[in-house]
């Protein structure tokens, strides 16, 4: 009886160990703070980064064509929920058209970034982008409306 007591006592507390260790808090892992990989696009969002045009458009022309940049393509069409954000972001794409106009023709002569355009599934053409948002990392993110 001694004995099958004390092998009892044994396997418990091997039970025990093994699942304490299994249950364990993994503290290699990077904690998630709650951030997001883009943050939801709204109208004034995207204003800003229209505001941004010229900026970006020297941002473009310096990326060497050696490194091509990792593109994302938005369509902001779903952005618009009204007619009062339609007039905004009009408004904001006819104050900075110089700018916009500047930024199409540097896109126009990068032809990785033509080429990833014509690839796209919606086919969006150089004159559809409202903005360019250059991120580090030479990352770009495209936004375009076809209207």
């Amino acid at each position: 009886m001694k004995k099958f007591t004390l092998l009892a006592a044994a396997a418990l507390v091997a039970v025990a160990v093994g699942t304490s260790t299994l249950s364990a808090q993994d503290t290699t892992r990077k904690e998630s703070k709650g951030e997001v990989a883009m943050k939801p696009l709204t109208v004034a969002a995207l204003v800003t980064v229209i505001d941004g045009s010229l900026a970006a458009a020297g941002k473009v022309s310096a990326i060497k064509p050696d490194a091509p940049p990792s593109l994302e393509f938005v369509d902001v069409k779903p952005v618009i929920a009204n007619e009062a954000d339609e007039k905004i972001l009009k408004e904001a794409l006819d104050k900075n058209k110089d700018s916009i106009k500047q930024l199409e023709s540097v896109l126009k002569e990068n032809t990785t970034i033509k080429a990833a355009l014509e690839a796209h599934a919606a086919k969006p053409s150089v004159g559809d982008v409202v903005a360019v948002d250059v991120l580090e990392g030479n990352k770009l993110i495209v936004y375009f409306w076809k209207r």
